[in-house]
């Protein structure tokens, strides 16, 4: 099985949230007249790029139909290969399938998939026509896979903030801690913890609490490489980890000690639209693993002792240490 980082990596590539359109999967379809001879169709499908063609009806142009490559090999094999023979000279409209799932561009990934998966088995893993202006669609393959990535992506992340959960953070931490066995390689990590949450909450509402580390969540994101993990550790505490190529016992103290600095400029002075009051400080601390071993618990419980003494310096309200 994938480790969690690889499969997280994946899901980012690839992940369409439930709630975007169906028009940012669907792909221009070519569209042919419904009077087109099926020996004009079948050179067509030569090319193994075309998966399906729109089938346009002069006559009736709300009608919308489609005729996949599946269909068309199907029909043409005919019940005892005696298709072609039948087809061949017959009009593509007699081939092609004139009551496809149809929907609206705007429709939700997650609405197209329960219409697809509510269809007849015969028709449910067809493909669904997306109506615009220029026609396009896409499988319901394509279709389940991005809900279910999507939806995986979401188990693995804190609704409020946006990035990974704790169950996820510590399963990347684990398997990074594996990779770097036995190597020069180290794991870095740092810990934001936010001054007087909880006053804040009482002052100004859960809402606000919310908002208030969702755009921590974004700061920090933008602040720091991309090769970093940032998850949600704590109901106000924000992890950063990193892994660190091999270097001396100084320099790794001090590559740990700018990721604190990092993340503290990244989250002053307020940011717009926080009036007075409304933005908490926040403390940081930072630890660096030995080279080429990380106990994950020990090193998360090396940050909490380290953040309990920044508290006691700071209490109760001394400015915490300079960026």
């Amino acid at each position: 099985m994938a480790d969690v980082q690889t499969l997280l990596r994946d899901l980012r590539s690839g992940a369409v949230p439930p709630t975007s359109p169906v028009a940012t999967l669907a792909v221009p379809m070519r569209v042919i007249d419904a009077e087109m001879p099926v020996h004009e169709v079948e050179p067509l499908f030569l090319d193994p790029a075309l998966l399906r063609i729109g089938v346009i009806d002069h006559a009736d142009r709300s009608r919308i139909g489609l005729l996949t490559r599946s269909r068309f090999n199907a029909g043409m094999a005919g019940r005892l290969g005696y298709g072609r023979a039948v087809l061949t000279r017959r009009p593509a409209r007699a081939v092609a399938d004139w009551r496809p799932l149809v929907v609206d561009p705007a429709s939700s990934v997650v609405e197209a998939a329960l219409l697809a998966m509510a269809r007849p088995p015969e028709s449910r893993f067809e493909d669904v026509v997306v109506r615009a202006d220029v026609w396009s669609a896409t499988g319901t393959a394509e279709l389940v896979h991005a809900l279910a990535a999507a939806l995986a992506d979401q188990g693995m992340r804190d609704r409020t903030t946006g990035l990974v959960n704790r169950h996820t953070l510590e399963h990347t931490l684990d398997s990074w801690a594996r990779e770097i066995r036995d190597s020069r390689r180290r794991l870095a990590v740092t810990l934001v913890d936010v001054a007087a949450f909880g006053l804040l909450n009482a002052i100004h509402g859960l809402p606000h609490g919310d908002r208030v580390l969702g755009t921590m969540a974004q700061a920090l994101t933008g602040a720091f490489p991309r090769g970093c993990v940032l998850g949600r550790l704590g109901d106000d505490e924000i992890l950063v980890a990193a892994v660190l190529p091999a270097v001396p016992d100084e320099r790794a103290r001090e590559v740990a000690e700018d990721l604190r600095r990092t993340a503290l400029r990244a989250l002053r002075p307020s940011p717009p639209g926080f009036a007075d009051g409304e933005w908490p400080r926040v403390r940081a601390v930072a630890a660096v693993s030995l080279q080429g071993w990380a106990d994950v618990p020990l090193l998360l419980q090396d940050l909490q002792r380290s953040m309990r003494n920044e508290k006691a310096v700071t209490a109760p309200s001394g400015p915490s240490r300079d960026v």
